[in-house]
């Protein structure tokens, strides 16, 4: 089934993560669309993934959510310990999965990702009402370069940036492109609300049941 296929580039999208170079933190909501491309991408299963990625931003809490028609993967990353919960629902499944920071460093140092090569530019863009700096980011190995716009305008956890793939940029990523299994995910910031966030988003509902990161991936 194409909607599992596509779980894990989900899941990996929704892990974004953010660093901070600002006068005043920010607690808010920001969405961002998110558009794909590629040449095995068909039509039907281009339908089946998200168009919208939510980020609510909470002291050093951030819950990144996005829906598609079929199912809904969210990521709740605590900066203070270093975990994370991703959160599952699809086809009446609700599972939640807890990950502590000395797992995900395991995890990292096992998959042996390089760090990305970052070619800072001078070119700015104005993206949802903030001025943006541009990076061009490649990664060992890899041929394709990246466009990255991100504002040093809002102040947010430091760190967050790294998971995604783009260690070593500081400020709020507003525009970038990912290629997982060559599709290309375009994600780009269109509104940025301030305003503390809810408290229940940042802690797994009750009718989740909760996994290890093991179970979960016997399941598929």
């Amino acid at each position: 089934m194409k909607t599992v296929k596509f779980l894990f580039l989900i899941i990996a999208v929704s892990l974004i993560s953010f660093a901070a170079n600002a006068q005043k933190p920010f607690a808010g909501t920001i969405t961002y669309s998110i558009t794909y491309e590629g040449e095995d991408l068909d039509a039907a299963t281009r339908a089946q993934l998200p168009s919208e990625l939510i980020v609510n931003i909470s002291g050093s809490k951030v819950r990144n959510e996005q829906v598609s028609p079929f199912y809904n993967v969210a990521s709740i990353s605590n900066f203070d310990d270093g975990s994370t919960i991703i959160l599952f629902d699809a086809m009446g499944m609700k599972y939640a999965v807890k990950q502590t920071k000395e797992e995900a460093d395991k995890l990292n140092e096992e998959a042996g990702v390089p760090d990305p090569q970052i070619k800072f530019v001078d070119e700015t863009k104005t993206i949802a009402g903030y001025k943006c700096k541009k990076a061009e980011i490649s990664i060992p190995e890899d041929e394709d370069v990246y466009e990255v716009y991100y504002t040093t305008e809002i102040e947010v956890p430091k760190g967050i940036n790294d998971n995604l793939g783009f260690k070593g940029i500081d400020g709020l990523l507003m525009e970038y492109t990912m290629n997982q299994g060559g599709i290309i995910t375009i994600v780009s910031a269109k509104e940025i609300k301030k305003g503390k966030p809810k408290g229940h988003l940042f802690s797994i509902p009750d009718d989740y049941e909760v996994k290890t990161m093991e179970e979960f991936g016997s399941m598929f």
